[in-house]
């Protein structure tokens, strides 16, 4: 996050109106405004791009991925995903396997970040209703998290989790 620390400082500046404050890590590094409780964010970058998401609602996790071949998809999918994900991604087509790998991980990593565990809670124990992507079958947790996928362009897979089914979703650039 240091590269991407004085854009977020600028625009969590806007949310509180106040330019003077410290954003701490959690446990497992979550950021967070202690003297803001009620605002709650989650930074996420790839590549040449770098989403920020903000609510003043509820714990939000975001996470973005330059969508590009790997070698190593097989082994990933193997370690991070559940088993009916791993039976749903190795019957897929070849041409289809790179789009919802990265639509499955940004998923997954959305949720873990915005539950503030980040990879430790395990991606594997995070199972995406394959009919519904937008939902989990499962969670290591007592609570229940959705997705939105975001279009971002062509070569970026990216989601958005929330508590909340249908989270008010506003964007904004500077």
């Amino acid at each position: 996050m240091q590269k991407s620390e004085p854009f977020l400082r600028q625009v969590l500046a806007r949310y509180i109106s106040e330019n003077n404050f410290m954003i701490e890590r959690g446990e497992f590094g979550k950021p967070y405004l202690r003297d803001f409780p009620e605002l709650h964010f989650n930074v996420s970058h790839s590549g040449e791009k770098l989403l920020i998401a903000i609510s003043f609602e509820q714990a939000v996790g975001i996470d973005i991925e330059k969508t590009k071949p790997r070698k190593s998809f097989a082994g990933l999918v193997k370690k991070c995903f559940a088993t009916s994900e791993q039976n749903y991604w190795f019957d897929l087509p070849e041409n289809e396997k790179l789009s919802v790998f990265y639509d499955f991980w940004t998923r997954k990593e959305s949720v873990v970040k915005g539950i503030g565990r980040g990879i430790a809670l395990g991606l594997n124990r995070c199972e995406i209703d394959i009919n519904q992507p937008n939902n989990f079958l499962k969670l290591p947790i007592s609570e229940n998290w959705h997705t939105q996928s975001l279009k971002i362009s062509p070569d970026y897979c990216a989601a958005i989790a929330t508590r909340r089914v249908n989270a008010t979703l506003k964007f904004c650039s500077l």
